[in-house]
C-alpha cells in the first residue's frame, strides 16, 4: 500500500522525520536510554517522583508567594505542610492497621463457620473438600517418601546465632534504602521549586534552538500532567468517600483507612482499582458469618466504581492526558518493569511528558503516533485506505456513525472528496495503478448507492417541507472532466441535487469528450455540472467549457473544482452563465439559483457551547427586566452617527428571541415588538462564535441570502460585536445594520467592539466600578466623532 500524505497539516514543527535518521539509529539510541533507566534507577527514581511532586506542589507555592510570602519562605511552608501532611496520614494508616491486626484472630471463626456451611449446603464433601483432598494428594505425589533410619550417626553442622549487628543490617536493609531514596526526594523537591525557573530555562537550552517549540512543549508538559493529578485526585476522593462511607454503614471495619487506601491506590493504573477493592471484599468474608455483608460490600464497589467510570472520570478528565488506553497499559507494563511499583506509580505521567515531546520534535514523532489519543488516520486517510481496499461495508459505517450528527453534504465535503483528492494526488504522481483507481472508483460509487435512503439528522420543519422542492421540473447533466474519480463526485453532486428535487444525469468524461450527447439532448438539461478534482485541470475546463457553450450557448454551466475551499475564482475561465464552486454545499446553491429559484433554507444562529452558563448570567444581570436606559439609547443614536448607518443596536439574545435593550433607527413595527425570533437574528450568530460578525452585503452570503426577517426588512448590511459578561459569555451584542451593502475597515470593527465593552459597563455595574472591561482612554470621544 502506498503511503497516505497528510492534508490536515496540524500547527506544530513538521511532523516528518529528518532527513538521515534511520530507524537503525532511532532503535539503538531507545535501547541505550531504556538500559540507562534500568541501571540507574535508584537515582532516576527519586528524580522522577521529585519532579512529580514539584508539579503537584507548584501551585501551592505560587499562591503563597502571590499573596505577599517570598519565594523561599513560600517553598519552606509548602514543603513542610506536604511532609507534615504525609506524616500524620502514615501515623494514621499505621493506626488502623495495628487495630485491625488486633482484631484479625477474632474473624477466625466467622471463615470457619463460612467454611463449613460450604460443605454442609453441597453433598459428599462439596467442592472445599474435593479441592483440600486433590491438594493432599498432589503433595503425597511430589513429597519424597521418608528415609530409613540409619545406623550410621549424622554429622550436623551449625552456624553460631546471629550477633545483634548482623540481626540490625538483616532488618536495617531493606527499610534504609526506600527511607534514602524518599529523602533524597525530599530534598529534590525543595530545590527543584527554589530552582524552578533557572532550570527550566536551563532544560529549554540544552534541548535545542528552537525557543518557540520547546518552550511550548514545556509548557503543555507542565499543563496536562498537572491536570491529570489534579483530576486524578478528584476522582480518587470522590470515589474513596462515598466507598468509605458505605463500609460503615454495611458494617466493615476500619472503614476510613478502606477509603484512603483507595484514594492513593487509584493512582496506580488498572490494577490500583482492583487493589483497593479486594481489601474490603475480603474483611467482608471474615467480619460475618453469613454471606449479606459480603453481598452489601460487593454491591457497593460495583456501584460507585460504574459510577465513577461512566459519569465522573468523563465529566472530570476530558482531553487531561490525551494518551490511549492501549498506551497506557502498555506503559504500566513497561515502567513496572524498569523500576517496580514506583514506576507503575509514574506510567502515566511519563507517557504523558513521551507523547507530548512527540508532538512537537520531529524525530521523536513515533511517540505521538503511538501514545497519542488522536486517530492515527484522519477520517478522509481512513475512508481513503478502505477505498484503496474495497471495504464498502466499514466505509458505510464510517458514513452511518458520521450522519448520525451532520448532514450528508458535509460528509461529502469534509470526508469523501477530501479521500478522492487523496487519490488523485496520487494519481498524478503514477502511484495509483489503473486496477487500484477503478477498484477507488467503484467503492465510492457503492458508497454513494448504500447512502441514498440516508436522511439528515436533522429534517426539514413541516412548513419547508410544504413548499415545492427548489428543484422540481429541472434536470441538470452531471460529467465528469476527466477521470474516474472526477466521476466520483459527479454522482456525489447529482445525489444532493436529487434531494433539491432536480432530475440529474452522471455521465463519464467521454460522453462529452466524443459529443455522444446529441446537441439537442445537450439543451434538454437546465444546468450542466463539470467536475475536476485535479488542480492543474484548469485548461482542460477551459477548453470543455468552451466546447460546451458553442453547442448549448444558452444553458448555464457550473464548473466544480473540488479544492475544498467554500470560495473559489472563477479559474481563468471568463463568460457569461458560468459559476465556479470549490464544496458540494457551494455547488447546489449555485445549481439552484442557476436553474432560477432560490434555496428555501438559510442558516439559524449556532448555539455556543456555554448557552447555558450564557442564559444563566442573563438572569442573574436581570438585564431583560430592568427598564430602557437612556444613556444606552444616546448611545446607540451616536454610534449610527459614527458609523454613517440608518440603524444600530443593543440587543440582548435568550434562549428564543433577540430583544432590543436600545436601538436606534429601527422601523416602527419592529420597535414596537421590542424583539424577533432568535432563529432568523444576526446577533444570534454573533453569539454563537462569541466574535465580532461582519456581514458586508447578505444577499451574497449564502448564510443569510434567504433569510426571510433579513429579506422583509431589506436589511444588506451588519456588523455586531458581542457583550461579553466578566466571564467571558456573550449574551447579546452591539451591531450596526444598513438597507445596503457597504466594507468595514479594521479600525472599525476594533471600535467597535471596544464600544461594546462599555455596553456592558452600563449593563453590569459591577463590572464597571471594578473597572473590567474598561475602554481606553478616548474611545468615547472616538465614538462620538
Amino acid at each position: 500500500m502506498e503511503r497516505l500524505t497528510r492534508t490536515d497539516a496540524p500547527d506544530r514543527a513538521d511532523v516528518a522525520l529528518r532527513p538521515g535518521t534511520s530507524w537503525l539509529t532511532t532503535t539503538a539510541g531507545l535501547a541505550l536510554v531504556v538500559a540507562i533507566l534500568y541501571i540507574g534507577r535508584g537515582v532516576l527514581m527519586p528524580i522522577a517522583v521529585a519532579i512529580l511532586l514539584s508539579f503537584v506542589l507548584a501551585p501551592v507555592v505560587n499562591r503563597l508567594t502571590r499573596i505577599g510570602l517570598g519565594r523561599n519562605v513560600s517553598v519552606v511552608v509548602t514543603a513542610v505542610g506536604a511532609f507534615l501532611l504525609i506524616g500524620a496520614f502514615a501515623v494514621l494508616v499505621g493506626l488502623q492497621v495495628t487495630q485491625l491486626a488486633m482484631e484479625l484472630p477474632n474473624y477466625q471463626r466467622n471463615i470457619q463457620a463460612k467454611l463449613q456451611g460450604l460443605r454442609e449446603a453441597s453433598p459428599g464433601g462439596g467442592a472445599v473438600d474435593r479441592l483440600s483432598n486433590m491438594v493432599q494428594d498432589l503433595r503425597e505425589e511430589i513429597e519424597p517418601a521418608p528415609a530409613e533410619q540409619s545406623e550410621v550417626p549424622v554429622v550436623q553442622m551449625r552456624e553460631p546465632p546471629p550477633s545483634p549487628y548482623d540481626v540490625l543490617v538483616e532488618f536495617a536493609a531493606p527499610v534504609l534504602g526506600p527511607l534514602g531514596s524518599a529523602g533524597l526526594a525530599a530534598v529534590l523537591v525543595i530545590f527543584i521549586l527554589l530552582e524552578r525557573e533557572d532550570l527550566r530555562n536551563r532544560l529549554i537550552r540544552l534541548l535545542g534552538p528552537n525557543l518557540r517549540v520547546t518552550t511550548e512543549a514545556l509548557d503543555e508538559i507542565g499543563r496536562r500532567v498537572s491536570r491529570y493529578l489534579l483530576m486524578q485526585l478528584v476522582v480518587n476522593v470522590t470515589y474513596g468517600i462515598p466507598l468509605g462511607i458505605a463500609l460503615y454503614f454495611i458494617g466493615i471495619p476500619n472503614a476510613f483507612l478502606w477509603a484512603v487506601l483507595a484514594i492513593l491506590l487509584r493512582f496506580l493504573p488498572y490494577l490500583g482499582p482492583v487493589i483497593a477493592a479486594s481489601f474490603p471484599i475480603l474483611l467482608a468474608v471474615a467480619v460475618d458469618p453469613g454471606w449479606t455483608t459480603l453481598l452489601l460490600t460487593v454491591g457497593a464497589v460495583l456501584v460507585i466504581e460504574l459510577v465513577s467510570n461512566n459519569f465522573v472520570e468523563p465529566w472530570l478528565y476530558g482531553s487531561s492526558t490525551s494518551i490511549s488506553a492501549v498506551a497506557i497499559i502498555v506503559a504500566a507494563i513497561f515502567w513496572t518493569a524498569l523500576w517496580g511499583p514506583v514506576g507503575l506509580l509514574l506510567a502515566t505521567p511519563l507517557t504523558v511528558c513521551l507523547a507530548v515531546v512527540g508532538r512537537y520534535f520531529p524525530s521523536l514523532r513515533f511517540f505521538d503516533v503511538l501514545l497519542g489519543s488522536a486517530p492515527a488516520l484522519t477520517l478522509p486517510e481512513r475512508f481513503y485506505q478502505r477505498l484503496l481496499a474495497g471495504d464498502v461495508d466499514e466505509n458505510v459505517e464510517i458514513a452511518e456513525k458520521y450522519l448520525e450528527k451532520k448532514p450528508l453534504v458535509e460528509f461529502y465535503d469534509e470526508v469523501v472528496v477530501p479521500a478522492l483528492r487523496l487519490a488523485a494526488e496520487d494519481d498524478r504522481r503514477r502511484a495509483l495503478t489503473p486496477e487500484r483507481r477503478f477498484v477507488v472508483t467503484r467503492s465510492v460509487l457503492d458508497v454513494i448507492e448504500e447512502l441514498a435512503d440516508e436522511q439528515d439528522p436533522e429534517p426539514r420543519t413541516a412548513e419547508a417541507a410544504e413548499r415545492p422542492a427548489p428543484g422540481a421540473g429541472k434536470s441538470v447533466l452531471c460529467a465528469a472532466g476527466k477521470s474516474g474519480l472526477d466521476l466520483a463526485v459527479a454522482a456525489m453532486l447529482a445525489q444532493l441535487l436529487e434531494r433539491q428535487g432536480f432530475e440529474a444525469r452522471v455521465v463519464p468524461a467521454e460522453a462529452l469528450a466524443r459529443e455522444q450527447l446529441p446537441n439537442g439532448e445537450l439543451a434538454d438539461f437546465d444546468v450542466v455540472c463539470l467536475s475536476y478534482l485535479d488542480a492543474a485541470s484548469l485548461l482542460p475546463a477551459r477548453q470543455t467549457y468552451r466546447r460546451l457553450k458553442r453547442r448549448v450557448p444558452d444553458t448555464p454551466i457550473l464548473i466544480g473544482f473540488w479544492s475544498g475551499r467554500a470560495e473559489q475564482p472563477a479559474a481563468g475561465i471568463a463568460g457569461e452563465g458560468v459559476w465556479t464552486a470549490g464544496v458540494l454545499s457551494e455547488a447546489v446553491e449555485a445549481v439552484v439559483r442557476a436553474a432560477g429559484r432560490e434555496p428555501d433554507s438559510f442558516a439559524t444562529p449556532p448555539l455556543p457551547p456555554d448557552e447555558k452558563e450564557r442564559l444563566r448570567a442573563i438572569d442573574e444581570l436581570g438585564v431583560l427586566q430592568a427598564p430602557r436606559s437612556e444613556r444606552l439609547e444616546q448611545l446607540t443614536k451616536r454610534l449610527a452617527e459614527t458609523f454613517d448607518v440608518p440603524i444600530s443596536l443593543v440587543s440582548i439574545v435568550d434562549e428564543r428571541h433577540q430583544h432590543w435593550k436600545a436601538q436606534t433607527g429601527l422601523p416602527k413595527e419592529l420597535a414596537a415588538a421590542g424583539k424577533s425570533p432568535r432563529e432568523t437574528s444576526i446577533c444570534g450568530h454573533v453569539v454563537g462564535s462569541n466574535d465580532v460578525v461582519v456581514i458586508e452585503d447578505t444577499n451574497e452570503d449564502p448564510r443569510f441570502a434567504n433569510n426571510p426577517f433579513l429579506k422583509k426588512h431589506g436589511i444588506r448590511f451588519y456588523a455586531g460585536a458581542p457583550l461579553r459578561t466578566r466571564d467571558g459569555h456573550a449574551i447579546g451584542s452591539l451591531c450596526v445594520v444598513d438597507t445596503g451593502p457597504r466594507k468595514l475597515s479594521e479600525s472599525e470593527r476594533a471600535l467597535l467592539q471596544v464600544v461594546a465593552d462599555e455596553v456592558m459597563n452600563e449593563l453590569e455595574p459591577a463590572r464597571a466600578e471594578s473597572g473590567a472591561g474598561e475602554p481606553p482612554a478616548g474611545t468615547e470621544a472616538s465614538a462620538r466623532a
